[in-house]
């Protein structure tokens, strides 16, 4: 079943200066949740987070601040990672030796 998070606004903002996003940045984030009625799945979040600049580790520690346990971030950042590399939500399905 899926979870639901919950932070403040200015949680997030405060946050956000803390890892050193400015206050454009910072705003760009929160007019996302804006435009989606204060919504947007993790693994989204995530990868806009990394592309601001954030690291890993920081991103894992507000996760981790805000409820989610250590398997769920290692799924989350799985599928991110994913994402990226434009597999989408396919499963692994091999493991090949070269």
């Amino acid at each position: 079943m899926a979870k639901t998070i919950f932070f403040t606004k200015e949680e997030l903002r405060r946050k956000l200066r803390l890892y050193g996003l400015d206050e454009v940045r910072i705003a760009e984030i929160t007019s996302v949740f804006d435009k989606n009625n204060r919504h947007i799945d993790v693994v989204s979040f995530v990868i806009m987070l990394e592309r601001y600049g954030i690291l890993r580790t920081d991103i894992s520690s507000f996760l981790h601040d805000i409820g989610i346990d250590e398997s769920t971030m290692i799924n989350i950042f799985s599928k991110a990672d994913f994402t990226r590399l434009g597999m989408g939500n396919r499963e692994i399905t091999q493991v090949v030796l070269a």
